[in-house]
């Protein structure tokens, strides 16, 4: 029976940057790149992190660690991460990386359609991409694994989430803390893969949608963390109850009573980012 990791770090995450799948490398054309990079250490002592992007196109990071900053680049997880030396996890930097002043303002993307909007976030994680490389000489190779994953699937009691009448893509998902200690996770608008996504980095494994829901969706749920075990596979399609009192629904629990969704254990591939060679950046 798999419990929830823990994360230590409080990570503050304004940078809005996502792709559905890691950002393939482009030929032919020169790669974008900010145009002036600050590093500066940061406070090991501090486990707090926070990384924003303005439309405007610059970058701030707080007293991030190097695995924040190639999770975010790459669009992963921790689990997608492979290799590298531990300091990875210990050494923290303060990063001030400006672009050409060519940026778009947010009514500009409010605008954007939606190919436009992906290529504006993939350029985004390109030129962090080329950062890492740059100043940390940072080299990854990409492989498939054959991995535990999570499936999302609808519980037999059918879905309680309702259709979203909002306009498409211009929804988004908030996590928040409520009473008690609990989070609470509001969706206005959104698919079922931006749950999927929200849940991955909740559970630890990659969560993958199949619950053949089409189209965006309201929901709210509020579930005690990293208390209550994870649903496993018993193989007649039923959670494993989790043998601990938290004083609140688990995730997985929630997840069921709340929206009529659940996670259940699988293997399947999931794509890994695996670090051939980095090095620490030094001061500028």
């Amino acid at each position: 029976m798999k419990r929830m990791k823990r994360t230590p770090a409080v990570v503050s995450l304004v940078l809005f940057v996502a792709c559905t799948a890691l950002c393939p490398a482009q030929t032919g054309t020169p790669k974008p790149a900010f145009e002036v990079v600050s590093i500066k250490p940061g406070d090991p002592a501090n486990n707090g992190e926070h990384i924003g992007v303005t439309p405007g196109g610059m970058l701030t990071a707080r007293n991030v660690t190097v695995r924040t900053l190639i999770r975010q680049a790459y669009d992963v997880r921790d689990f997608q991460i492979s290799g590298g030396p531990g300091w990875l996890d210990t050494e923290r930097y303060d990063i001030v990386a400006k672009g050409d002043g060519t940026g778009v303002s947010d009514d500009e993307i409010r605008k954007m359609t939606d190919d436009q909007r992906k290529a504006f976030k993939a350029q985004l994680l390109l030129k962090l991409q080329m950062l890492l490389a740059d100043r940390f000489q940072l080299k990854v190779h990409r492989e498939t694994k054959e991995l535990p994953i999570y499936a999302l699937i609808v519980a037999k009691s059918g879905p309680k989430i309702k259709s979203a009448g909002g306009e498409p893509g211009l929804g988004g998902l908030t996590t928040r803390g409520g009473d008690a200690g609990q989070t609470v996770i509001t969706g206005n608008s959104v698919p079922m893969a931006a749950l999927a996504r929200l849940l991955s980095s909740r559970v630890g494994l990659a969560v993958v949608e199949m619950t053949n829901l089409k189209g965006d969706y309201d929901f709210k749920m509020s579930f005690t963390p990293d208390m209550g075990a994870l649903p496993g596979s018993s193989g007649d399609g039923t959670d494993q109850p989790a043998g601990v009192d938290t004083g609140g629904p688990s995730i997985s629990t929630a997840l069921q009573e709340q929206l009529g969704l659940r996670l259940e254990a699988r293997k399947g591939p999931v794509e890994v980012v695996v670090i051939d060679s980095v090095q620490k950046a030094s001061e500028n």
